[in-house]
């Protein structure tokens, strides 16, 4: 392995980015009852962080390409530390807002920008080494879910913890200023284009597979209590199989993501969606909901390595813009499902529409098939 310190600041880095992420939904309580806003209030902030991803997904990739990972990675950290010291005044509801939509915004950033990063780490198992800090991240939104929770209200440990998440970026920044990063070669823009290296057709595909798959993915993690509910389970049942659905996904990114360095990222994309697809039918429409830990398991690699997919299909030079291109126009689409899910649920009952879970999935295999075929150049 390359890079050693690299990656553990990555590792250190994603953890920290995971807790981040996690603090909209433990902190709900203290937004409600100590700062006083209402559930519609919360449902703005909600919308406001999707809206940070797009923007500065779709702004970020054109600054990596400009200034170079390492440069980029500095800023976007840089700015992450500065929008969590804001959320310690979110007691002011524009503040709030505004600090959630830059922090999600830079960590979805800073997520992709370590998923291009993992060039790094090794020539050949360069997503072995993504997945295990996609691993990182589960542990440390887990871990904050289970140790901040208790403390949901207590607007004196929201305070410590941001000021905390700050302060441990600081070494991570000065490490990384000192260390080593592969970047990729620029190379003439317009000549590239006319050589018509950018495969427009495998990023539409890969577009529409990361789309389906997202959107299969967050639905059961933001709707399967409400579906169990309805289904006649308590919410602590309910809880118990988000969890272990949860604890598949961070189990399957450290066990999977070495058996791909064997199977390779095509053939792992492949089995992953056939046994993904087969897992979400059996939940949602045979009511097993017992396989929730080995649907997680199963379908565990496939967003960081979908998402480093979109590096094949363009030159080098477009390599970190293709990158969150893709991944902010499949941010669109589960935007699009998220908010037209509750006229849904509305019209056709809540059972009858989470079984457009296993339907995204399986047409994220079919818009696969053309895609694992394609050899890019």
């Amino acid at each position: 392995m390359k890079n050693k310190m690299l990656f553990a600041i990555s590792a250190l880095l994603m953890v920290l980015l995971g807790t981040s992420d996690a603090l909209r939904g433990i902190f709900s309580p203290l937004f409600l009852k100590g700062f006083g806003f209402s559930e519609s209030a919360i449902g703005v902030i909600v919308s406001a962080s999707y809206l940070g991803n797009l923007v500065f997904l779709l702004f970020g990739g054109s600054l990596l390409d400009k200034l170079g990972l390492k440069k980029s990675m500095i800023i976007f950290i840089f700015m992450m530390m500065l929008s969590l010291l804001l959320l310690v005044f979110g007691y002011i509801y524009a503040i709030l807002i505004a600090g959630f939509f830059l922090t999600l915004g830079l960590s979805t950033l800073l997520n992709t920008s370590i998923n291009i990063a993992s060039d790094s780490f090794s020539e050949t198992k360069s997503l072995v080494y993504l997945n295990i800090l996609f691993f990182m991240q589960g542990i440390g939104t887990s871990g904050s879910q289970l140790l901040l929770s208790p403390f949901s209200e207590s607007q004196r440990v929201w305070n410590i913890t941001l000021i905390t998440l700050a302060l441990l970026m600081i070494p991570i920044l000065i490490i990384l200023t000192k260390s080593n990063m592969k970047e990729r070669k620029e190379e003439n823009v317009e000549s590239t284009r006319n050589e018509g290296k950018i495969e427009y057709k495998g990023l539409v595909l890969l577009v529409l597979a990361l789309s389906f798959y997202t959107i299969a993915e967050h639905g059961v993690t933001n709707y399967i209590i409400s579906y169990g509910i309805a289904e006649g389970n308590t919410s602590a049942v309910m809880g118990r199989y988000l969890a272990l659905y949860s604890l598949g996904i961070m189990s399957g990114r450290l066990i999977l993501g070495a058996l791909m360095a064997k199977l390779g990222e095509r053939k792992m994309i492949s089995i992953s969606l056939i046994l993904g697809t087969i897992s979400f039918f059996l939940i949602f429409f045979c009511s097993m909901l017992f396989l929730t830990f080995i649907a997680g398991f199963v379908i565990s690699t496939l967003y960081p390595t979908l998402v480093a997919l979109s590096r094949n299909f363009v030159p080098p030079s477009y390599g970190s813009r293709a990158t969150t291109r893709v991944v902010s126009l499949a941010s669109v689409f589960d935007i699009i499902f998220n908010f037209s899910f509750g006229f849904m649920t509305e019209r056709f009952t809540f059972q009858s529409s989470m079984k457009i879970l296993p339907l995204m999935m399986a047409l994220a295999l079919i818009v696969s098939i053309p895609l694992l075929r394609k050899r890019p150049e």
